[in-house]
């Protein structure tokens, strides 16, 4: 498969090559931009019947908006002079926020592991797959023949190589890389996305409701003095693995007003042990569950929480436990890990706010949150139904 992908990649390449340059509709001077003058003679072709009225409509809108220009997350300065209409997405994250901006009809090939989210679209999940995000298969990318690839600019998924040949398969083509799971960049992220694909208008209505949840939070909880926040130990689904700085976790700890008691190891996501926690005698505990194929049940599977109760009775039981403040005070809590993580992080960061805050919070409802990014997203489901999202329940 891989010699035939090289193959394959250097005969497009090769005949890249003495292909004529990028076809900017309108562009007569071969300078990829549409000028007035160029407008005007497009205006007389469409008059004389030389091209049809939406073909004017898209010379028109060329010249209007583009080019854009924009700087994604590794740094990379992007051009674009036409409107993108082959999308190939690597990134999980940016499929569900070009879902929130209504441009999913852009895409036409994404990543395996989007096909097993039940947030994304049935008719995204229908499109052809690339291969795995740590995987490309870069035989079927080159196929599908896209204007651009939408990646991670996070090192973890990385993919220089494949890059390089799917831009010697097609010097054209748009690398456009964001992570969109980083809370601190979020909000810039997203709106790079919406403006290489001009979907500004919507990317502002959403952003709105993102800023405005955490401003709710925020007044509330700006004013509590460091030492007041409450300790928190996170766990996610992994045995003993919590989330230190530089996390995304503990990004999401921080932004709902939690104090992490191990913020400050080394590694981003370290595995600890028992007699650590006890150690660090956390007032709050905080574990994640619902990750990978195992599980089958809680969240959006169904309403059966007793998986979710045996997750948190292990917790509890865990020798020496009950010696630890957040046991003795009733404040372990099991939360669906999905909610938490990259682009609906902020459904996340409203169930943690609450379970800090109870009482700061009281007005504050992490549903409602919940149910807006669901609509926001498309997904038909109703949250006053279904309650297999955190225990103990708020």
């Amino acid at each position: 498969m891989a010699s035939i992908c090289v193959i394959l990649f250097l005969a497009i390449a090769s005949s890249t090559a003495i292909a004529s340059e990028l076809q900017v509709p309108g562009d007569r001077n071969g300078d990829h931009t549409v000028s007035e003058d160029e407008l005007a003679a497009a205006k007389e072709d469409q008059k004389s019947g030389k091209i049809s009225s939406d073909e004017f409509m898209q010379i028109e809108l060329i010249h209007d908006k583009y080019p854009i220009e924009v700087t994604d997350s590794t740094g990379s300065e992007i051009t674009v002079y036409k409107p993108l209409e082959r999308i190939v997405v690597f990134n999980n994250q940016v499929s569900e926020v070009m879902q929130i901006l209504n441009a999913t009809d852009r895409i036409i090939g994404i990543a395996v592991s989007l096909k097993k989210d039940p947030l994304i679209a049935p008719e995204v999940k229908s499109l052809p797959d690339v291969g795995e995000v740590t995987e490309p298969d870069l035989e079927e990318v080159i196929k599908l023949d896209p204007d651009a690839v939408f990646d991670y600019s996070n090192t973890i998924f990385t993919k220089d190589e494949t890059f390089k040949k799917l831009k010697a398969s097609n010097p054209d083509l748009v690398i456009f890389r964001v992570d969109l799971f980083r809370p601190e960049s979020y909000v810039e992220e997203v709106e790079k996305l919406a403006r290489i694909l001009e979907k500004d208008e919507e990317s502002r209505g959403y952003i709105g409701f993102y800023q405005g949840v955490l401003n709710q939070i925020h007044q509330e909880t700006d004013s509590v003095p460091d030492e007041k926040r409450p300790r928190v130990y996170f766990e996610h689904s992994g045995e003993f693995g919590t989330a230190a700085n530089g996390s995304g976790y503990h990004s999401d700890i921080v932004m709902a007003g939690g104090n992490n008691v191990f913020a400050s190891l080394s590694a981003e996501y370290p595995t600890i042990d028992q007699e650590t926690i006890l150690q660090a005698n956390p007032e709050i505990i905080v574990k994640l569950y619902g990750h990978g194929s195992s599980t089958s049940s809680g969240g959006y599977i169904n309403d059966d929480t007793s998986e979710m109760e045996k997750v948190r009775e292990t917790v509890i039981e865990r020798p020496g436990g009950k010696d630890i403040d957040a046991v003795k005070n009733g404040r372990v809590y099991v939360l669906y890990g999905p909610l938490i993580d990259g682009a609906r992080h902020i459904i996340g960061v409203s169930y943690l706010a609450k379970i800090f805050y109870p009482d700061l919070l009281a007005d504050f409802d992490p549903e409602e949150v919940h149910q807006k990014y669901l609509d926001f997203v498309g997904y038909e489901y109703d949250l006053s139904e279904h309650k297999a999202f955190v225990l103990p329940e708020l």
